[in-house]
């Protein structure tokens, strides 16, 4: 269940900004994954996470002892594919999900949770993975994965924020995510979620996702970001280019530096967001501010 500040995602953030990653497989629980649970979770301490999902496939994993905050979930999948990550705070719910194998059912029972649904890799080429409109068919989910890193060495392309646009500017609100979706060691630390949290526990850390309150990375680090008034601001010292975006994709702005900021008030568009580029093929999403 979102509890989005749509026209400011980012207003009255506290505490500090906690990297994590949703989409995570282990051996033997999935089939994908190559590694034990212990030795996933010590490679993402490794890292510098402070918090992971271990979502296999339609299993849920008893995880050893970790310093990492745990956020229950499993990745559900229908016999076609339709691949989604189901999380809650109670591990209840993704447990039940277990059990059911349409989509449609799932996302209507999600529903009526205090969970997180989020779609997976929209542009990966495994049929149903998932047209534009049939995104925007469907309902009762919280975003989709605008980044998702196994997905590089894969058919199909990591970035959906084709999609993203489309469900935004056609009047969905719905946030996006970035994952490793690690299957192996060269998974990890590809592309991950910054969420600002004073509640540093995996309720917390859910509640801050389900507001909002985070941006994706696979290499950029902001600092601030926000809304004044009409105006939208982002500051990442490591950005070297910041791009304005808006209805559909539409790129109103791009410009060198570490700093952008722009206001409703020079746009007729019903959202603006920013995308910035680092060294490489270092980027970072910020959610999208609404209008109104």
């Amino acid at each position: 269940m979102l509890t989005v500040n749509w026209t400011n995602p980012y207003a009255g953030t506290a505490g500090r900004w906690l990297r994590g990653n949703l989409h995570t497989h282990t051996h033997p629980a999935s089939g994908c994954g190559t590694e034990a649970p212990e030795r996933v979770l010590a490679q993402y301490e490794e890292a510098g996470y402070d918090f992971l999902a271990l979502s296999d496939h339609l299993a849920m994993v008893e995880p050893p002892a970790t310093r990492l905050a745990l956020i229950p979930g499993i990745e559900w999948n229908s016999p076609v594919g339709e691949h989604a990550g189901v999380y809650a705070a109670d591990p209840a719910f993704p447990r039940r999900a277990i059990g059911v194998s349409d989509q449609a059912e799932l996302l209507a029972a999600h529903a009526e949770t205090d969970g997180l649904l989020v779609m997976n890799h929209p542009n990966w080429i495994l049929t149903p993975h998932y047209r534009r409109e049939a995104l925007l068919a469907k309902q009762h989910y919280d975003g989709i994965e605008i980044y998702n890193g196994v997905i590089e060495r894969l058919q199909g392309y990591a970035i959906s924020t084709d999609k993203w646009d489309y469900l935004l500017a056609n009047g969905r609100r719905v946030l996006g995510f970035a994952s490793d979706d690690s299957h192996a060691p060269c998974d990890i630390a590809l592309g991950w979620l910054m969420v600002k949290s004073a509640d540093e526990t995996p309720v917390g850390i859910l509640r801050a996702l389900q507001a909002g309150r985070f941006y994706c990375s696979t290499g950029v680090t902001i600092t601030t970001v926000g809304r004044d008034g009409s105006t939208v601001f982002v500051e990442a010292p490591d950005a070297q280019e910041i791009a304005l975006i808006a209805d559909g994709g539409v790129r109103l702005a791009r410009a060198k530096g570490e700093t952008m900021s722009a206001s409703f008030d020079e746009f007729k568009v019903s959202y603006l967001r920013f995308e910035l580029y680092g060294y490489g093929a270092a980027m970072a999403w910020t959610q999208p501010f609404f209008r109104e």
